[in-house]
């Protein structure tokens, strides 16, 4: 399908209203986010716990709600048909050789771009209080193993499986192909609003950045959002069992 057909086909945002329904979602969690942390101060969880209420409570919401209200309007009953777009299916030959080579790709793009992520943290982001790096695992020292075990396994369910799965079938499904008349520029732009939807890790930009244009380009060129989805999904869980085991063993 070309540029020009996928114009015709999918309905086209503005790209003022494209970046407001990438971000909204991000700006409100991170205010939730904020708001439930101090309520958490004294019960003995950490404040990863208030972080995963607010995906619940607030991302996951905003976004599922923003597809069905289309769907609704689209379709008259609330429904993601004809909302979550990209849906045609590769070979699963395609699919194996596309996944491996994507994330042996993405695993390289990353490892190349941590040392600057980590000189933006220490040089920009260095006054931000110690609790708001999640995945660092020296604030995790002072909970019980059992306090350990149930907040990280949620993590792992709700923030390595369930709210990647949604946040695919928003961004790639739902909001890049009504960005589809830039063309090739779409999933750049797609990339840079999605990680500005990341609000409350702004230190990681960079690896976000390259991690959505990744994930958008793959997707734009195969038309097949369930490469995205199972990309993004494996990436984060095995991220979280390693977060897991790793503080764990602290």
């Amino acid at each position: 399908m070309n540029d020009l057909t996928e114009t015709q086909s999918y309905p086209q945002h503005t790209l003022g209203k494209s970046f407001l329904l990438h971000v909204s979602p991000g700006l409100l969690v991170t205010a939730a986010f904020f708001a439930l942390k101090p309520l958490f101060a004294s019960t003995g969880y950490p404040p990863l716990l208030a972080f995963l209420l607010a995906i619940l409570l607030v991302d996951l919401p905003v976004m599922l709600g923003v597809m069905l209200y289309e769907g609704k309007k689209l379709n008259g009953h609330y429904s993601l048909a004809g909302v979550v777009l990209y849906r045609e299916k590769v070979t699963w030959k395609a699919f194996a050789l596309i996944f491996i080579g994507a994330s042996v790709v993405v695993y390289i793009l990353i490892m190349l771009v941590t040392p600057l992520s980590t000189l933006l943290t220490d040089s920009l982001f260095s006054w931000l209080p110690d609790w708001i790096f999640l995945e660092e695992q020296s604030q995790y020292e002072a909970y019980t193993k059992s306090v350990l075990i149930l907040v990280f396994s949620l993590q792992l369910l709700i923030t390595g499986i369930i709210l990647r799965w949604v946040e695919e079938l928003y961004f790639r499904g739902y909001l890049l192909p009504r960005i589809s008349r830039f063309g090739t520029w779409a999933p750049l732009v797609g990339g840079l609003f999605f990680a500005l939807y990341h609000v409350w890790q702004l230190f990681g930009i960079v690896t976000v950045f390259l991690l959505g244009t990744a994930l958008g380009y793959i997707v734009w060129w195969k038309k097949d959002i369930r490469l995205s989805i199972s990309l993004h999904v494996f990436a984060n869980t095995l991220l979280r069992i390693f977060l897991l085991v790793g503080v764990l063993a602290m």
